[in-house]
């Protein structure tokens, strides 16, 4: 599943690291993570997030403005090269090489 960490620090919780930016978590750690008291309330809040409507740990369950948000707030290459390996949308594509080569320094 997708996390979305909108903070400025990386969020340690029942074992569970979400770095900001997206996070890509397995099922058992996501419900492990978002169970602890102090990540509800950064839920409510809104530093973390959760797609609304995500099904699985890619990019396919939002819509293009929403996918293209969540990828310029993504520091991770691993992340960024693993959302393309699903994603179709062209305006993505590109967003996701452009933060790649931000990141890189190109």
């Amino acid at each position: 599943m997708l996390v979305h960490n909108k903070g400025n620090y990386t969020r340690i919780a029942n074992d569970v690291k979400v770095i900001p930016g997206a996070n890509t978590l397995q099922e058992a750690e996501y419900m492990a993570f978002v169970a602890h008291p102090i990540i509800k309330g950064l839920i409510k809040n809104g530093e973390i997030v959760v797609p609304e409507g995500q099904k699985t740990a890619s990019l396919k369950d939002l819509d293009a403005d929403e996918a293209m948000k969540l990828v310029k707030d993504t520091f991770s290459i691993e992340f960024l090269e693993k959302f393309k390996e699903d994603e179709k949308r062209k305006t993505v594509l590109a967003a996701i090489d452009a933060q790649i080569a931000e990141i890189k320094g190109n």
